[in-house]
């Protein structure tokens, strides 16, 4: 698994380069659309990247520094092969089928007014789809949140329950006890709380 330093950084480094400084795309894949299926792929890429162990085993004898930018150098060669080609090659391909039936259904005035809208309304929720596939594969939402949101609630109540059974009388918990074990029809743990048996109790 490569280190969360290594992809936030190479993340922000294609961010910039791609936005910030407007490099260009790869010519005659230049789609007129919105940049947020871009920058959402960029997300996927970079939990897909996260979960992948993207340098050798040998490099992690290395300092931490070196280890952290070979990280970023084969993230952002990564990256860059995931927008440039397989993304851009993939948007242009959607912007050519909904080219091709918007202008069968809809004047050319109002497609050349709304075009950015119109691919964005298919573009979107492809990236959207790719995004939510690649968290189900990853399972870093998930994980997320068994570590940040689930335990803290679970143990919480946990240690609450326990505290004020621990608090009653010796008398409450075996009642409480016996009322669980006779739930599930264990006769033999029923025996150490019968008062009416001859067998002695264990439990007193």
């Amino acid at each position: 698994m490569a280190s969360l330093e290594s992809v936030l950084i190479a993340g922000l480094l294609h961010v910039i380069f791609h936005f910030a400084l407007l490099v260009d795309r790869l010519k005659g894949l230049d789609t007129p659309g919105p940049r947020i299926p871009t920058m959402i792929i960029c997300a996927a890429l970079m939990d897909l990247i996260y979960d992948c162990r993207i340098v050798p085993l040998g490099l992690s004898r290395l300092p931490n520094v070196i280890k952290i930018m070979c990280e970023c150098l084969v993230a952002m060669l990564l990256m860059e092969v995931g927008i440039l080609v397989i993304w851009e090659a993939l948007e242009f391909s959607i912007y050519l089928i909904v080219h091709t039936m918007a202008l069968n259904i809809m004047s050319g005035e109002f497609y050349a007014k709304y075009e950015t809208l119109i691919i964005g309304a298919f573009t979107i929720p492809v990236a959207i789809g790719i995004l939510i596939m690649t968290s189900k594969v990853t399972h870093h939402l998930q994980d997320f949140y068994r570590r940040y949101l689930a335990p803290k609630t679970n143990v919480s109540l946990q240690m609450e329950n326990t505290m004020n059974f621990f608090e009653r009388s010796p008398q409450y918990r075996r009642k409480k006890i016996y009322e669980a074990l006779s739930k599930y029809n264990t006769p033999m743990w029923q025996t150490p709380f019968d008062r009416t048996s001859k067998k002695p109790n264990l439990w007193l």
